[in-house]
């Protein structure tokens, strides 16, 4: 194993005959779940360690800053100066400790060049390490505010650091807001949280706080006649940008402010005393060896593909070019891994000034990523684990009638006349990526198969977007993943059901077995609106949906919040894991959207195991099988000792039964206590006589009313101008929540974990579809829903909030 080409790496295999042969032959296997053609071939002889959470995470980031000597590297989607790190501990002062400890250090950041009126404070972080450029005495930090190289509606989405040359980390957690995170937990000040790092944008902000703005202080204009023409003018400017850079030093250094989410006199942030916050749910995983030369091309090359920038200015900083290291790192562990991106066209073409060595110049999309999610797919065995932090893939026919009117609810929420100005630029008509579809072709081939094995999908997602309720575009991407997931006529859940009801029609017509091939394209085409009448839970089988959620009490109220799931995560048959920053949408993976990175992880350390009960042990990547069960174990929380089996055997059918039985009775907890959570079926006061009690012994509910975007209304239901108070995105319902009433408060004590079932009713027959432009993503920080606009965002297929 000298090289490090796909082809280089044949594995060995044995073909064994039946108990009259006493011998066995021996072939040869390639190893198809590698990416041909893509950013990077998989290399060998990797030491890979996974971080699950921002505490974890952000601990080792911390050990390795304090052991750099040469080089970081850090690429972001949002990269905050005052991000915490660990308690007491922020990105900067963690990077100044660094720099001064090490005289020839130097740090490269290049986080996404947010344009307006989308912000994630880039401008600021720019501007605070320039200033302490002056404090250490020397160009120790540079940074790159990357634009898009994608288009209008696109971001740089890629999570990355990189240690001297040899180290790196790679995932979906950003040095930025709300990733300081591990058990979870209500409190939003918990562990010294300061600023937005006490994090929630799913409600609105309350408390009056102290920040600090470093774009408030003057900078010395780029271009100005008037100074051109003056020099005592320019001296003078000079003079006062002097003085701004002392005066950021002494606010983040001195002072140890942190960043106003606006103007600094109006800073205002979550009510600890009353808000929770919300919980963060995600991974990084550390490398160290061969694969950290094509995460160190990946930076080098985007870095290099913008101009070298030498600004005469003390508050921006110098982006020199740098170079990619000649040599690999050497081998050092167990793992393969190959490293992914999704890149434009755009991009890749503006990196070919500085090829790869022994690479070819690139001028196509890369769409690694969606490869090796299909790949993978295509290779599965016994179960598929996906964490992701959206699932918008192409539904086929929406579950709306095209002239449908929006929903009540939508038709109340006016957007800002920004909104439909996005219509005018190039648009498409729906997702376009396939993972519902190739995820339902896999479960078909085992529905139908001649000899049926156990086999499972596991989904675990956010309850929804990170963002309010009252968000036109939070509102219009929950639309599009309920679509993907549930509604449309081939979401995930439909094409499954469209199996389920041809196999139903092949045994009621008594079609002989070998003759099924030739009859399932004839009944699929005959199918129609058939598959309404499989049952949804039939599904269940081969499907599990799971969100996460978290309570807690506050001032003496109970209060509860969804754990947000912004993995990008895939797992299969405890062999192969996928990680890194992309999506399950068209932004993420189409390759013409948002800048990606991802890892494929194989490792060849291995033991066997019996994965579905069935008695015959097969061969387990040991980096895969732990990380499958830690994860596990985490969101299991006490529910982890009963659902050991679980853990040991993922696609036995007790396996997932257990699980869905608890995820169920969550749901049904949580649901009882909270009236305003995403839910089945909308209980008004008088179907409260089917209370929790009733639910649990027959899982049915008389009331079979739909609910609304809006959980405390009706599907469709005429609101009136109250209704929004009713919703924890309301100011009214904080200003009122102790005096609120949670009579049922005490079943909470029975939650197990922190797990509960997808609400797969949730906006059934409401048209939420706020009209967008299909390639927008938008998130907004501001403050005042009245003054909100739409924002040109990161990171989803027209339907999703990026991060």
């Amino acid at each position: 194993m000298s090289g490090d080409s796909f082809n280089d790496y044949p594995h060995s295999c044995a073909v064994y005959f039946d108990e009259d042969k006493d011998t066995s032959h021996i072939a040869t296997a390639t190893m198809n779940h590698w990416v041909h053609n893509g950013f990077a071939q998989f290399t060998a002889g990797n030491r890979v360690k996974a971080h699950l959470g921002g505490k974890e995470y952000f601990a080792a980031l911390l050990e390795a800053f304090a052991q750099a000597q040469k080089t970081i590297y850090i690429t972001g989607w949002q990269v905050n100066w005052d991000a915490q790190l660990a308690e007491g501990v922020r990105l900067v002062d963690s990077l100044l400790a660094a720099v001064m400890g090490a005289p020839s250090l130097k740090v490269y950041i290049m986080p996404w060049k947010d344009p307006y009126p989308m912000e994630t404070y880039s401008a600021a972080t720019e501007r605070v390490f320039a200033a302490l450029n002056s404090h250490v005495g020397r160009r120790a930090f540079h940074v790159l505010r990357a634009g898009s190289k994608s288009g209008k509606f696109f971001s740089h989405h890629q999570k990355c650091v990189i240690v001297d040359e040899r180290l790196a980390f790679v995932g979906g957690i950003d040095l930025a807001y709300g990733r300081y995170d591990d058990n979870y937990g209500m409190q939003a000040d918990a562990a010294g949280r300061q600023g937005m790092n006490m994090y929630n944008p799913c409600v609105p902000v309350m408390a009056a706080g102290r920040g600090y703005n470093p774009m408030e202080e003057y900078a010395t204009p780029h271009a100005d006649p008037r100074l051109d023409r003056d020099p005592n003018a320019r001296e003078q400017a000079k003079k006062r940008e002097a003085i701004s850079v002392t005066r950021i030093i002494d606010a983040v250094l001195t002072r140890r402010e942190s960043q106003s989410p606006g103007k600094a006199k109006e800073s205002t942030y979550l009510d600890a005393k009353i808000q929770p916050r919300m919980p963060w749910q995600d991974y990084q995983v550390e490398i160290e060896g061969p694969a950290v030369y094509d995460l160190i091309a990946n930076f080098v090359l985007r870095w290099n593909s913008y101009p070298p920038h030498y600004p005469k200015s003390s508050l921006l900083t110098q982006t020199p070019e740098l170079h990619i290291p000649a040599t690999r790192p050497e081998r050092v562990g167990s793992c393969h891994v190959q490293v992914l991106r999704s890149a434009s066209q755009e991009m890749c073409r503006s990196e070919q000034k500085r090829p790869l060595r022994g690479k070819p110049p690139e001028s196509k999309t890369q769409h690694d990523v969606m490869d090796a999610m299909k790949l993978l797919i295509d290779k599965a065995d016994h179960y598929i684990y996906i964490e992701n932090q959206f699932f918008v893939s192409a539904f086929g026919k929406s579950s709306i009638p095209p002239d449908s009117k929006l929903s009540p609810v939508a038709e109340s929420i006016n957007p800002s006349a920004s909104a439909f100005v996005t219509r005018r630029f190039p648009d498409k008509p729906a997702p376009e990526n396939r993972i519902a579809e190739w995820l339902a072709d896999k479960i078909k081939g085992h529905i139908i198969s001649f000899n049926p094995m156990p086999f499972h999908v596991y989904i675990m997602l956010p309850v929804y977007p990170e963002g309010r309720l009252d968000d036109p575009t939070i509102v219009a991407q929950i639309h599009l993943t309920r679509q993907s997931l549930v509604f449309g006529s081939h979401s995930l859940i439909n094409r499954i059901r469209r199996t389920l009801w041809v196999k139903q029609q092949l045994e009621k017509m008594a079609v002989p077995r070998k003759e099924w091939h030739r009859q399932i394209p004839k009944l699929e085409e005959a199918c129609g609106d058939g598959y309404l009448d499989i049952d949804i839970e039939a599904c269940y089988e081969f499907v599990t949906l799971l969100n996460m959620r978290d309570h807690g009490e506050l001032n003496g109220q109970p209060v509860t919040e969804q754990i947000y799931v912004h993995s990008k995560l895939m797992i299969v048959d405890d062999r192969w894991v996928l990680v890194g920053s992309a999506n399950i949408n068209d932004r993420s993976l189409l390759g013409d959207g948002d800048s990606e990175l991802a890892v494929t992880i194989a490792d060849m350390d291995h033991s066997v195991h019996d994965l579905d009960g069935s008695g015959t042990s097969e061969p387990c990547r040991t980096f895969a099988r732990d990380l499958r069960q830690k994860a596990w174990r985490k969101w299991m929380g006490s529910a982890a000792a009963e659902c050991e089996e679980a853990l040991d055997k993922p696609a036995l059918k007790a396996s997932w039964e257990k699980i869905q039985s608890i995820a169920r009775d969550n749901s049904d907890i949580y649901e009882d206590v909270f009236n305003f959570i995403p839910r089945n079926e909308f209980e008004s006061k008088t179907s409260k006589k089917n209370n929790y009690l009733e639910r649990m012994e027959s899982r049915v509910i008389v009331d079979k009313t739909p609910v609304s975007i809006w959980p405390t209304q009706a599907a469709n239901k005429k609101i009136s101008i109250t209704d929004s108070g009713k919703m924890p995105f309301s100011d009214f319902f904080w200003r009122e929540y102790n005096k609120k009433r949670f009579g049922n408060n005490h079943r909470l004590q029975k939650i197990k974990g922190y797990f509960t079932e997808l609400a797969v009713a949730w906006t059934s027959g409401e048209d939420n579809l706020i009209p967008y432009n299909m390639r927008l993503i938008a998130k907004h920080y501001t403050q005042d829903y009245e003054n909100r606009s739409v924002a040109i965002n990161k990171n989803d297929e027209s339907d999703e909030v990026a991060s």
